[in-house]
């Protein structure tokens, strides 16, 4: 998952809200592997300035870490762990590592202080996020789309991509095109996560999945249009006996797309 401004913000308020202690100083330079170590596995790792460089993997969730740098300022490194611990460390840039493997202890973390919290408004709440989620939604439909799925029915073209895993949310880009004489009006768009087959009844389920945003989606397609949208999700993960629906309904019509994505 890419890193944001809004993460970079978002964790480091929340390292104002600890309490304070010394920070670690980890080395690291452009010839060197400096690999750290975590008790738990790695969700989040943000460094402070451009000319260092933390990698983990994303796809899989690993203990590892990697820093790098190039020569610059110092700055810092916030590191969120899958069991919810913070880490905050001061890099450097070193020519020589006397070091070149860290484990970080559990004891390191920071530990939140007690603080009164003034009652949040719902509304507020709710503003805050969809101006989160259109500012990501933007920057989806602004970047070259690489769709993966597509899907063609009496010239209506649906074409669907990826998942885009983004923090507790999944992104996904839709599109929808008309080379039809007649205009497509939107009924509805469903997600719904499958499980089993519908051979086997007694072990066939369909759970739909709510969408928490939808952002420029259309009522209606007119004739030699087409309209790209994002509709955000809570973030969830596919079994190996799993995989995703999806049904686009017409309004008043027939052309109805029902298909199944992994």
């Amino acid at each position: 998952m890419r890193t944001t401004t809004l993460t970079l913000l978002a964790l480091a308020n929340l390292s104002f809200m600890m309490a304070q202690r010394a920070m670690d100083t980890l080395f690291a330079n452009e010839r060197q592997i400096h690999s750290l170590f975590f008790e738990s596995p790695i969700e989040k790792g943000i460094v402070g300035a451009s000319n260092f460089a933390f990698t983990f993997n994303r796809e899989k969730s690993e203990n590892l870490g990697l820093l790098q740098a190039r020569k610059g300022s110092n700055s810092n490194l916030l590191v969120l762990t899958k069991d919810g611990s913070i880490y905050s460390f001061v890099v450097v840039h070193k020519e020589e590592l006397a070091t070149f493997t860290t484990f970080v202890k559990s004891t390191s973390t920071l530990t939140p202080t007690t603080i009164k919290k003034q009652p949040l408004d719902s509304t507020d709440v709710g503003k805050k996020a969809n101006k989160d989620y259109k500012k990501l939604c933007r920057q989806l439909l602004g970047r070259t789309t690489k769709f993966q799925q597509i899907y063609f029915q009496k010239g209506i073209r649906l074409r669907v991509t990826e998942s885009v895993y983004y923090g507790n949310e999944v992104y996904i880009v839709y599109e929808i095109k008309n080379t039809s004489a007649i205009d497509y009006e939107v009924e509805r768009l469903r997600l719904l996560k499958v499980l089993g087959t519908k051979t086997k009844k007694s072990s066939h389920q369909e759970l739909p999945i709510q969408p928490l945003y939808r952002f420029q989606f259309p009522k209606k397609v007119f004739q030699g249009n087409s309209l790209r949208f994002v509709v955000v999700y809570p973030k969830f993960t596919l079994g190996d006996q799993e995989r995703l629906k999806v049904l686009l309904q017409e309004k008043n019509g027939s052309r109805n797309f029902e298909i199944k994505i992994k």
